[in-house]
């Protein structure tokens, strides 16, 4: 085995343990792990209807459009899905992992990127380091296993970084040009993906280089026609079909009614003050945070004795702290905002781990302790979703501490100098939180209502092809687990929708949600339901504990009784 790893790790075939890494990360929960509220089922319904009406223009949940983000998400998830369907019967069986394909590619992309430009920067082993750490992560490991948009804009925007780099460093004017239209195209199937996002990162990456080093020449190549006129027509032809289709509504509800309210507040409730990212990158960046502050001291002895590898240093805060600033200084705050600069975190860290013998102990002691703080944090994580939303106690208690033992092993393995040691230990602690958290213990906790409805439903036969399916459990994926024709409604929406409850149909009451006022009429409803059948969960969505009533109403089948 350890001759296997030393073969592996020959610069020629170390690429093969960073594709490893990242797929062991983002396999974890692929198939296990239900369809995630809001934004996974989302994305994932919204590609289930153009599959069902094969209408690959138009972005719609149910009955209402979806004019947020690109298309380029959908078309991946419509190519993996088809494929699957063929197999498996994805898309009749609803099974989530043929949507969660394009996010695992995107991991897998996100971190051949890392080792492409880290080998550029820092020469191997920089790019094995840098990779396998980055593919750990919790946060890209996270998004790997989710099917929306993070994990694929990751990948093209740190390939596009890397174009970058190598128009930066080419001398060939052909390679100049190649390397230009190369970043041309990734910086267009970025914006295919998630608008402006891609274009930004290279941007701020470039126009800081430029202040910085008061060199701009090496931008001419861009102007090299093909890469443009490529770029069009790339997104425009689509952006143009769909103006068309949503007669105008979709760049103004994208720009006007998603994009503009994020920069100006907390938009749907996920505002958040400077320092927010900061605050979270010793759990996000766990395993890697215990190398990164000597990664950073490194950088900074770089920048300040002027060495060759003072650009290196340029190059990656270039990358990173700009892109890193802004999302830090808009109000709206998700996690996953800042995904794109970690790739540079990486490299720090990987070089953090290179010079990790030359370092100060304070720097070596400070990633001991983000480390500790790190695995706290995600270790507690699964003992939260054990304890709190029962899940299997005894499991996750044992895996809660494997996690933590690797963690606090590869701490002290780096303080005795043992650094490669310390880094094996590191990425393994990595990749069992993945494991444990969206494998194991996540799967089997109550989070997940929409899962257990569904399966009564199916099981028992409650849902008829012609019969309409009402829902005040108004989650997405309930949706997405059903069918696209459900309507998902208040409750007095579905009281006045259903009738005098003698018609065939399906209704599906959150409990939780009802008051004084539907006494009456769920009392109406269990008197004459033909089917009944009851659950209880926890909406996390919502932040409390749900009990679902589900009732087949209509003319009753023999030996049943209202």
């Amino acid at each position: 085995m350890s001759q296997i790893l030393r073969d592996l790790s020959l610069p020629a075939r170390s690429w093969i343990l960073v594709v490893a890494v990242s797929l062991v990360a983002g396999l974890a929960g692929l198939f296990t792990l239900p369809v995630m509220d809001r934004d996974e089922a989302r994305f994932a319904q919204a590609t289930t209807q153009m599959l069902e009406t094969g209408d690959f223009l138009r972005i719609a949940f149910l009955d209402e459009d979806r004019n947020k983000k690109p298309v380029g998400i959908h078309w991946l998830q419509s190519v993996t899905v088809g494929a699957a369907e063929a197999v498996t019967g994805a898309l009749e069986n609803r099974q989530i992992w043929a949507w969660r394909i394009p996010s695992l590619l995107g991991a897998v992309l996100t971190a051949l990127a890392t080792f492409l430009i880290a080998n550029r920067l820092l020469a191997h082993p920089a790019g094995l380091i840098a990779g396998t750490l980055m593919g750990a992560t919790v946060l890209l490991g996270a998004e790997s296993g989710i099917a929306k948009t993070d994990a694929m804009l990751a990948g093209l925007t740190t390939f596009s970084l890397y174009a970058l780099l190598r128009l930066y460093t080419a001398d060939d004017p052909k390679a100049q040009r190649r390397w230009a239209v190369a970043l041309w195209v990734l910086m267009a199937l970025g914006g295919l993906i998630k608008g402006p996002v891609t274009p930004m990162a290279v941007g701020l990456a470039a126009l800081t280089l430029v202040i910085w080093e008061r060199k701009a020449s090496w931008l001419k190549p861009l102007a090299f026609w093909p890469g443009p006129l490529l770029a069009i027509l790339i997104l425009v032809p689509w952006l143009v079909s769909v103006q068309i289709a949503t007669d105008g509504a979709f760049l103004r509800e994208a720009l006007g009614d998603d994009l503009g309210p994020k920069v100006v507040s907390g938009h749907e409730s996920h505002g958040g003050l400077p320092g927010f990212h900061l605050l979270l990158v010793s759990a996000l960046f766990f395993p890697a945070i215990l190398f990164l502050p000597a990664g950073i001291a490194a950088a900074v002895r770089a920048l300040r004795s002027k060495t060759g590898q003072a650009g290196t240093a340029r190059w990656l805060i270039a990358m990173s702290l700009p892109f890193w600033l802004v999302f830090e200084i808009l109000p709206t705050k998700l996690p996953h905002y800042v995904l794109p600069a970690y790739p540079a975190l990486a490299i720090l860290a990987a070089w953090g781990v290179m010079s990790w013998r030359e370092t100060a102990p304070l720097w070596r002691w400070v990633g001991a302790g983000l480390m500790v703080f790190g695995g706290a944090l995600v270790s507690a994580v699964l003992l939260y979703l054990a304890f709190a939303h029962e899940g299997p106690q005894i499991t996750a208690s044992v895996l809660a501490a494997l996690t933590g033992g690797l963690a606090l092993g590869a701490i002290v393995l780096a303080l005795r100098m043992r650094v490669m040691a310390a880094l094996i230990a590191a990425i393994a602690s990595g990749l069992l939180w993945q494991g444990a958290g969206r494998g194991v213990i996540a799967p089997q906790t109550e989070l997940f209502p929409s899962r257990d409805a569904a399966r009564v439903i199916l099981e028992g036969g409650l849902m008829r092809a012609d019969a309409p399916i009402l829902s005040s459990y108004t989650e997405p994926s309930l949706a997405f687990a059903l069918r696209s024709d459900i309507a998902l409604l208040d409750i007095d929406g579905v009281r006045d929708r259903a009738g005098d409850l003698t018609s065939a149909q399906l209704l599906i009451i959150d409990l939780s949600r009802t008051g004084e006022a539907d006494t009456a009429f769920l009392a109406r409803l269990r008197a004459s339901a033909c089917d009944l059948r009851e659950i209880s969960g926890y909406n996390y969505s919502r932040g409390r504990a749900t009990d679902i009533l589900i009732a087949r109403t209509g003319p009753c089948e023999e030996g049943e009784t209202p």
